[in-house]
């Protein structure tokens, strides 16, 4: 748990003793990393027009005070302050804030003298704190030099050191620039993201947290440590209440459909942090001037941490933290609001959740002010009719059919249906948040776009012995009653036809077994030609819908009444199957419902005609 979260100017860093276990590795940075840091600082020095509360940011630092009866057991360190912080997480930006810290003392030993700089003790380097208080020495010091060559560790630092000298060599007008930013307390300084954990934290738990990426630190964790943190001027149940709301907000956003309909594009360890993104951005988007939203990323950077240190000096610079938690309730609250109206829910939801194109809506409608539910629900179905206008034509016709170029536009479309008969069973249902589709099913399955009526029905030619059987078997299941003489030529696929269960593999011989198929398949054609209204075009939309890939390929090009019984199955059973596509296969828009051994074109017809009719509202 955090005690403290702030952002502290490395000049506060100066009088502070740190300890380093043996559980962390050495010192490791390179030539690379420490002029990448130089460069960093100079550019921030070199910036023009920079505001009062621009700064330069460090990485986090995890740090631990250690208890008086730690100490007891470190006494052989002889440490010259009590207070003596662990280092968790952090100590290679420490140790090279402290080298370049000693290399300007150095430089500018005739104009400045340092009143101190940090103190360092490594547990398994006993010369640390020596080395580290007088590197200067060291450095300069032929013997002494050579010293640092026999550890790793110290070698490195002799690199670094090395490094940094080299670099002012080549920007030698730099030396007082860097030492005011790094010993500013105010304007224009340094400043780490100063993490303090309890001193009765294992340091080892936290480190493998911060590490090992149990638990990373993300802007979530450090904004919440600062709203939670001592403050006297905060009184202690605001910071009761404002923890417990957290939790509350944190659990809400946990619920996969919530989340789902959503659907963020970053991925959150913790999902509150979601509104203060949306917080962070759209403060930053009612910015137009282009000098303005410089000034603003300049202010708050643009790395991972930028949210934190934004809603750092937003609380610092608040008169009262409610003002600033007040502002996550209120998108908390908008949120619940969208979730529970089922044409803010689909609609949103659509829109976040669509192939390609898909935009943050979320963001462009949460700083909107809508009279009304209605309003807000237009300002949805105008933002859908932008995305789908393309796929109709002036007369309001679909465009659309089946072909590889539009298969993205048919998932949409076919999503879209679904998104339409999902509201209008949400809101005829009287129960309370009416139906939901859930998005995350929706998101976790890959669809094809299925032909109702399938395309090569009758072709078995690429189908193994085991295919075969399995096709023999649906056409007893759901033709056997209908086909006279079905039972006669299925015989001769058996050993024992007198068998309780027929279709064990050692019962079934398999050498005229596509004879058989191809007989059955004859009569079957015979029969069902004999039925009026075939399908003359089985790509137009009539014949197409959404379906599951998996359960697609696994009846490949089965008969209608094969698809529609394996659908019912596969519903009973729990799989998702979207709304859309079960009312088809129900013949739910069709205008009769007693042929299910055939989709017509009398059905084509009524489901084309019942598509326009539900996406009339986004014809332009």
């Amino acid at each position: 748990m955090s005690i403290g979260v702030k952002l502290k100017p490395v000049a506060e860093l100066l009088s502070n003793t740190f300890f380093i276990r043996s559980y962390q590795r050495g010192y490791r940075w390179d030539k690379d990393q420490v002029v990448d840091l130089l460069n960093d600082f100079k550019d921030f020095i070199d910036r023009d027009n920079k505001s009062d509360l621009e700064f330069y940011c460090l990485q986090p630092i995890v740090v631990k005070e250690l208890t008086t009866e730690e100490l007891d057991k470190l006494h052989r360190f002889k440490f010259s302050s009590s207070s003596i912080y662990e280092v968790i997480d952090g100590q290679q930006r420490i140790t090279t804030i402290t080298i370049l810290l000693n290399y300007l003392q150095r430089s500018l030993e005739q104009s400045i003298v340092l009143p101190s700089l940090p103190e360092i003790h490594y547990e398994v380097r006993g010369q640390s704190r020596e080395i580290l208080s007088n590197f200067n020495h060291y450095i300069t010091s032929d013997t002494s030099s050579i010293e640092l060559d026999n550890n790793i560790d110290f070698y490195h630092m002799k690199v670094v050191y090395k490094t940094i000298s080299d670099w002012f060599n080549q920007n030698n007008t730099y030396h007082f620039d860097f030492l005011k930013l790094l010993t500013s307390y105010k304007i224009h300084s340094v400043k780490v993201i100063w993490y303090e954990v309890e001193s009765n934290e294992n340091s080892i738990d936290v480190f493998r947290r911060f590490n090992i990426g149990k638990i990373s630190l993300n802007n979530a964790e450090l904004i919440k440590a600062i709203f939670l943190r001592d403050d006297p001027n905060v009184d202690s149940s605001i910071r009761h209440s404002i923890s417990k709301e957290w939790q509350e907000i944190e659990n809400y956003l946990q619920s996969d459909l919530v989340w789902n309909f959503l659907a963020p594009s970053k991925k959150y360890v913790s999902r509150i942090e979601y509104i203060f993104d949306l917080l962070f951005t759209s403060q930053r988007l009612l910015l137009i001037d282009k000098e303005e939203i410089l000034a603003f990323d300049n202010t708050y950077g643009t790395d991972k941490y930028k949210v934190f240190r934004y809603f750092s000096l937003l609380i610092d610079n608040s008169t009262n933290v409610l003002d600033v938690w007040d502002q996550v309730n209120k998108i908390y609250g908008q949120i619940s609001q969208w979730f529970n109206n089922p044409e803010h829910y689909h609609y949103i939801g659509y829109l976040q959740n669509k192939e390609a194109g898909a935009k943050n809506i979320v963001l462009e409608i949460l700083n909107k002010t809508y009279k009304t539910k209605q309003e807000l629900t237009n300002v949805l179905i105008e933002s859908i009719k932008k995305e789908v206008q393309a796929l109709f034509f002036t007369d309001h016709k679909i465009k659309l059919y089946y072909d590889n170029k539009y298969k993205q536009d048919l998932r949409n479309l076919f999503f879209l249906i679904n998104i339409e008969s999902y509201i209008k069973l949400s809101m005829s249902s009287k129960q309370e948040g009416g139906y939901k589709l859930p998005f995350l099913l929706y998101k976790q399955t890959q669809y094809d776009i299925e032909h109702i009526d399938s395309l090569n029905e009758k072709d078995t030619s690429n189908l193994n012995d085991e295919q075969k059987i399995e096709f023999l078997k649906d056409l007893e299941i759901d033709f056997s009653q209908e086909l006279i003489g079905f039972k006669q030529i299925l015989e001769p696929l058996f050993i024992d036809a007198s068998l309780e269960d027929k279709w064990l593999d050692s019962n079934i011989t398999k050498e005229n077994i596509g004879k058989i198929l191809e007989s059955l398949i004859e009569k079957l054609d015979e029969f069902l030609e004999k039925e009026p209204d075939q399908i003359t075009n089985k790509n137009l939309i009539g014949n197409l819908t959404l379906l599951n890939s998996s359960i697609n390929r696994s009846y490949g090009n089965a008969y209608f009444t094969t698809k529609r019984r394996c659908i019912i199955n596969e519903d009973k059973e729990g799989n998702f199957i979207p709304l859309a596509t079960r009312n088809v296969f129900l013949k739910y828009y069709s205008g009769s419902t007693k042929k299910h051994t055939r989709w017509t074109q009398d059905d084509a017809n009524n489901y084309t005609q019942e598509i326009e009719k539900i996406l009339s509202k986004f014809y332009i």
